[in-house]
């Protein structure tokens, strides 16, 4: 901002104070437009045409600065705010409401929104027709709102249909009337979305009902469900919806009529077509102590495990998962509540799915046993088995583990990992720092060697490893693998499944790569001397090797493989580089919030992120810091919608092979790393706080 503009803002700030409201006004629309256009000038700009009682200007003005799209989702709800007050100004109360609508989506916890908003409603001047915004807009005349309204009475059509079909009007000009007037969400009909099949299948709902009721469920988050609804305003049919699908959380969404029967069609086309769930093509793995009797049961309850009900809910619980990319199932019976619990587990968070009455618990549990070739006969003790599903409409293969315990009052537990498997992603998105990405991918080009991926369990491990792997797959090299199970499949690579029951565990299938002319060898884990000693060999011996291992840092982790007794003098000549890493929940894209941090928010992440700030920081951060917060919406989950590694890679320099041939502690390891120019697990999830792409409170989470 230039001096001048400065110098208008100050004298025009004066001029407001002494009551010039008009000299004040020329001033610092001037500097606007010199370029001070921040919030603070815009909100005087509005003050003093307010004082002047020019509402139509205010709307002008707002209207061509939110056009801009240079302001925080938080300042862009305070400017739709004050235009949505010009237009109730000039009693363009539509236009006012519609204003107000998109601060929903921006700021849900605005101050007494709400509350305008029904001020609006129910003012003596509001609406009396859903088509008045059209009205106000200058789309319609009040002449041809009655000629529509005529016409649809005589022919018995709905005037939205007669208004598209007859006078040409825009789907989006007559649905944000319509939202506007119902105070609820205008949805189009949309090919891409994907019909709620649990609630379709396990409430027995039928098109025809839907199609006479003019309402059909959408989608279904925990015991919240969305709703399309031809007439949002009918209270008794609301009760209704909410008696039949089991739940008070209903959010009414607008729909017209033609599009309602549409998305009905297409809902049921792929609940009973050539595609049902009934008709997935299942292909079970089989164990080799389980015999086909197992097959055989009979269930105490009215509900046989066969029983096409059962079968097509239990298939609609999978396929939602699949969906949803949930990486767990949890279907949990309480005899004591008399229901069964399903929940899924997404972006690392558990939630609940929703409930189903206890009755159906035995025979869904048995089902899962079938699926997987399990002894169903069998619920004292812990079994362990897999399903293979294929989707045919989807073309995608689906692996699940399940694993079955006992719980009280004779119940079981039944929980199912979801293993999606599917070619990797490359290097460049799982969120390795420029310089990070560039040592770690000099590594894997190297000839021989070890390179370990280190974290908790489900931490992207083994991600990384194949989008590693998938750099020097080319057709001049052979790669091994031995995996438990086999998640992701890559072209050329020969991959072998680890199976403990027969004998082929990790070690056993390394020796037996060793004699298989390997350039490349993946380990799926080096959980015993056995497997490491052997790793380390292979890797002394002109093979390039990746593993994994259960440990919380880079640095702890050459303190681990030390406690097995391995030879430090081997082992630190072997070791290329040891990569440790967390997943942190990202910000959702559509509706994270910029805001202006505090200093002592500053502070607190310059104390986290510790030595080096400012090498780290670019200037443009440090001399206006802009953090991003969650505020949540209908496509995320809290604010939190996916997730990024969080990452500290170790190489080991000459440095640190002195320190680990003398077996220094863990401590003195992180210093000489840090000191090589090592980022920490923390140091790195700061950043990502910085670039907008996470917050502080995930990486406390899963870095410390």
């Amino acid at each position: 901002m230039s001096e001048v503009a400065n110098q208008m803002i100050e004298r025009g700030n004066t001029l407001f104070e002494q009551g010039d409201y008009n000299g004040a006004f020329e001033l610092l629309i001037q500097a606007y437009g010199q370029g001070a256009k921040n919030i603070d000038i815009l909100h005087r700009i509005v003050d003093c045409l307010e004082y002047l009682q020019m509402p139509q200007e205010i709307a002008d003005f707002l209207n061509q600065s939110l056009s801009e799209d240079s302001y925080s989702g938080q300042e862009r709800a305070q400017l739709f705010y004050r235009l949505g007050l010009a237009y109730a100004q000039q009693d363009k109360y539509n236009l006012a409401r519609l204003t107000l609508l998109k601060i929903k989506e921006l700021d849900p916890d605005f101050p007494d929104l709400d509350k305008r908003l029904q001020e609006l409603k129910r003012g003596k001047k509001a609406q009396q027709s859903r088509f008045d915004l059209l009205l106000e807009r200058g789309d319609l005349s009040r002449e041809q709102i009655d000629e529509v309204m005529e016409k649809a009475r005589n022919e018995e059509r709905s005037p939205e249909d007669i208004l598209l079909s007859e006078y040409g009007m825009n789907k989006q000009s007559l649905g944000e009337s319509l939202s506007v007037y119902f105070n609820a969400p205008f949805v189009q009909f949309d090919e891409s979305i994907d019909p709620p099949l649990y609630l379709l299948e396990h409430r027995n709902l039928k098109p025809d009902f839907l199609k006479q009721n003019n309402w059909v469920p959408l989608v279904q988050n925990g015991s919240n469900v969305d709703v399309l609804m031809v007439n949002p305003d009918d209270l008794g049919k609301l009760d209704e919806i909410r008696f039949i699908l089991g739940t008070s959380d209903i959010n009414p969404n607008i729909v017209l009529k033609r599009d309602l029967d549409a998305f009905i069609d297409r809902f049921f086309s792929e609940l009973h077509g050539e595609d049902k769930l009934a008709s997935f093509e299942e292909e079970v793995e089989s164990s080799s102590d389980v015999t086909e009797e197992d097959e055989t049961f009979s269930l105490d309850d009215s509900i046989g495990e066969n029983d096409s009900k059962v079968v097509k809910l239990v298939n609609s619980i999978l396929v939602e998962a699949w969906k949803r990319g949930a990486s767990d199932i949890h279907i949990e019976p309480d005899a004591n509540a008399k229901n069964c619990t399903i929940r899924f587990r997404e972006d690392g968070t558990c939630y609940e799915f929703t409930k189903l009455k206890n009755s159906l618990t035995r025979p869904i549990v048995s089902r899962l046993k079938i699926m997987a070739k399990l002894d169903i006969a069998e619920r004292r003790l812990p079994q362990d088995g897999k399903i293979k599903l294929k989707l045919p409409k989807m073309n995608q293969n689906m692996e699940l583990r399940v694993a079955t315990l006992p719980t009280i009052d004779g119940q079981e537990d039944v929980v199912l990992r979801v293993l999606a498997s599917g070619e990797p992603l490359p290097l460049e998105t799982l969120g390795l720092g420029e310089t990070m990405l560039e040592q770690f991918t000099s590594m894997v080009y190297k000839p021989y060697g070890l390179i370990l991926v280190v974290g908790p369990t489900g931490s992207g491990k083994t991600t990384t490893l194949h989008s590693a792997i998938r750099y020097i797959n080319t057709v001049d090299t052979k790669i091994w693998t031995a995996e438990d199970p086999v998640e992701i499949t890559q072209r050329g690579l020969r991959q072998v499944p680890v199976n403990n029951k027969i004998g082929l565990d990790f070690a056993a299938s390394l020796r037996s790569f060793l004699r298989a002319d390997p350039d490349v060898i993946m380990v799926g884990e080096m959980r015993d001397y056995e497997t490491a000693h052997i790793g380390i060999e292979a890797s002394l011996t002109g093979h390039l090797l990746f593993s994994t291992l259960h440990t919380n840092s880079a640095p702890e982790t050459v303190t681990r493989l030390l406690d097995m007794n391995l030879d430090p003098f081997n082992f630190s000549d072997s070791l290329l580089c040891v990569l440790a890493q967390r997943l942190a929940k990202t910000l959702c894209s559509r509706c994270k919030e910029a805001y202006t941090p505090s200093q002592e928010e500053i502070e607190e992440l310059r104390a986290e992120f510790g030595e080096n700030w400012e090498r780290w920081f670019d200037q443009s951060f440090l001399m206006h810091p802009t953090l991003y917060r969650p505020v949540g919406c209908n496509s995320c989950v809290g604010g939190y919608k996916g997730r990024v590694g969080v990452y500290e890679l170790m190489v080991n320099t000459d440095n640190l092979k002195r320190l680990i041939k003398k077996q220094s502690p863990t401590e003195e390891l992180q210093a000489q790393a840090m000191q090589d120019g090592m980022l920490t697990l923390k140091q790195d999830g700061v950043l990502k706080v910085v670039k907008g792409m996470t917050d502080i409170q995930q990486i406390r989470k899963v870095a410390g």
